[in-house]
């Protein structure tokens, strides 16, 4: 899979069935090029214009499925809100 198609799909909370949004970047580590890390940004929605951005970093352990249209992640998001 290339990045260009990861950053179509929408990363989904598999335990709260929200939508975080979609990945802007990665992670990797440089000796063995393993991804380490999913950047996904926080979808603002109400005065997003005076919101601070935030982003998810996701672990690609908590990686639970990549579909076709979505990737579906465990994760408790406070904990990967940075």
């Amino acid at each position: 899979m290339r990045f260009l198609e990861l950053r179509e799909k929408d990363v989904i909370n598999c335990k709260t069935g929200d939508k975080l949004g979609n990945v802007i970047d990665i992670e990797f580590d440089p000796n063995t090029g393993c991804i380490l890390f999913l950047i996904v940004p926080k979808m603002n929605h109400i005065l997003s214009c005076f919101s601070k951005n935030a982003t998810y970093v996701i672990p690609y352990k908590r990686i639970v499925k990549l579909g076709k249209d979505t990737i579906l992640v465990d994760i408790i998001e406070k904990d990967c809100l940075k």
